[in-house]
């Protein structure tokens, strides 16, 4: 199963990660403190295990960075671990070292001391969204603050630039390939706690913006802490939260059909997750239903859908199909017995080896490939009954990840939607998740997922396209502006070609 972990702050079109870091999985959390310090030879203890584990284990290690690359980097790193730190710094270091891999899959968890260091912190009171190099606040969460309103442009905060922000906290967010959308979806929702954890930590703060007509304020803010975040109901956000019900004026369920204007000609789907209970039986039901209306054109909408099960995936792209097609066109691992597990929550007895390696072959470029015995999705794909075959439209985000970036690169290959929004969250020639342990740092309590799975979608693709997620045929990024005014652009557009005839 591949997968993130989100918070929706606009569910389903500003999907953003729980938690402060690039945040994989829950975790019972450690017993170290943000602010206990660490001797440099804990640190180097820990950082060591660190690099053997991914050295070890992370198939795809190499596969945007080279070899020599993460070898200067984990030097570079780890000469810098000549002094005592704070738990707090050297998970900063380990971010970046995760981070250079360029494997959105492969980053800290959160855990129970940090989340309770955040819990109690007066931090930046101001909601975000990172719209290119540009920070725009959504909503004030200030008691009682009418300078900062929400659709403003941050230009500077305790006399840091937005730039110099942002270029402090983006290279510690791991991402597939060169994708920016990424990152930007995933600094937006926990700006406040990145900024806590790497930039500074006072109780209160000096904001400069300016307005759409370019009037620019200067105002100080209060930190607040979480209980006040949810606490205030500062007037000043009536707008945007009128243009949010607006736009999310649908149900939350995690899969949805819908007829625009009630015509049966266009249908929408929203996926928030590509799992669900009976997620066979829906798709089954759901596309009978598309054939016996006669719709004409089928909208699926997948922002902020961070995946699911691999099969899920190839499902659906099954729906939309009258031919057999591949969905990955091979998957290896470069290790089933790594000597790191007692740091790690692996776990597969002598029996489950046993089986698990029936299901290898040898890679001859060393490690193991799965087989279609191991893993189904290597199998030719059949066309489902009920296939969908008139105009099909996608709509996506920098949150469209893993099993739902997947689906996405299978479709754009077989030429069967238009893609409209902003480029994937996930890699287009696939991603290093599948079975994914969590490794423990002894002394730091640290604990980082590693994916032992290097995926490879069956997509043909120049270097440049198999470095970045799919782009979309129309590009509309989500705005602020956009949601002020009550306006979901990239579906608004979406609809309006749904409808040509």
């Amino acid at each position: 199963m591949k997968k993130r972990l989100l918070l929706a702050l606009l569910p389903g079109l500003l999907a953003l990660r729980a938690g402060v870091l690039p945040v994989r999985a829950d975790s019972a959390g450690g017993d170290v403190a943000p602010t206990q310090l660490l001797q440099p030879a804990e640190l180097r203890s820990d950082f060591d295990l660190l690099r053997h584990a991914l050295e070890e284990a992370h198939a795809g290690l190499y596969r945007y960075s080279t070899k020599s690359g993460m070898d200067h980097a984990f030097d570079a790193r780890r000469a810098a671990l000549d002094h005592p730190m704070t738990r707090l710094q050297f998970q900063a270091v380990v971010a970046r070292t995760l981070a250079f891999i360029h494997c959105g899959h492969t980053s800290i968890n959160r855990d129970a001391a940090m989340d309770a260091a955040f819990k109690e912190a007066r931090t930046f009171p101001l909601r975000i969204l990172l719209e290119g190099r540009r920070l725009m606040v959504v909503l004030n969460e200030t008691a009682d603050d009418r300078t900062i309103r929400p659709g403003m442009e941050i230009v500077r905060v305790n006399g840091r630039t937005a730039g110099e922000i942002i270029d402090a906290i983006a290279p510690l967010i791991s991402a597939d390939g060169d994708i920016e959308t990424g990152k930007a979806h995933d600094l937006s929702g926990p700006f406040a706690q990145f900024y806590w954890w790497l930039i500074e930590q006072p109780d209160e703060f000096t904001v400069e913006a300016t307005d759409a007509d370019g009037h620019a304020v200067t105002t100080k803010l209060p930190g607040v802490t979480d209980a006040q975040r949810k606490a205030n109901h500062n007037p000043v956000n009536d707008a945007m939260n009128a243009g949010i019900a607006k736009v999310m004026n649908r149900p939350r369920e995690n899969l949805d059909l819908q007829f625009v204007k009630d015509h049966p000609d266009v249908a929408v789907i929203r996926m928030r997750f590509f799992f669900a209970d009976h997620y066979s039986q829906w798709m089954e039901q759901t596309f009978k239903t598309l054939r016996d209306k006669g719709t004409k054109s089928l909208i699926i909408d997948v922002r902020g859908n961070g995946g699911g099960p691999d099969l899920n995936g190839a499902m659906l792209v099954g729906f939309l199909t009258d031919k057999p097609f591949r969905y990955f066109e091979r998957i290896n691992m470069k290790t089933i017995t790594p000597s790191f597990k007692d740091h790690s929550d692996f776990r597969m007895n002598d029996q489950e080896l046993t089986r698990f390696r029936a299901g290898l072959t040898p890679d001859g470029q060393g490690g193991y490939l799965l087989t279609p015995a191991l893993h189904k999705g290597l199998e030719e794909q059949k066309p489902k009954e009920n296939a969908f075959l008139g105009k099909v439209f996608v709509l996506t985000d920098g949150g469209t990840f893993s099993t739902a970036a997947d689906f996405c690169a299978i479709v754009r290959n077989l030429k069967r939607a238009t893609f409209i929004g902003e480029e994937t969250g996930g890699g287009y020639a696939g991603n290093n998740s599948g079975m994914m342990p969590d490794v423990t740092l002894p002394n730091s309590n640290i604990r980082f997922r590693l994916p032992m799975y290097e995926y490879w979608n069956a997509v043909d693709g120049d270097e440049h396209a198999r470095r970045h997620g799919v782009i979309p045929d129309h590009v509309v990024p989500f705005t602020t502006a956009a949601v002020l005014r009550g306006e979901d652009e990239a579906m608004n557009l979406a609809i309006k070609l749904a409808s040509e005839r």
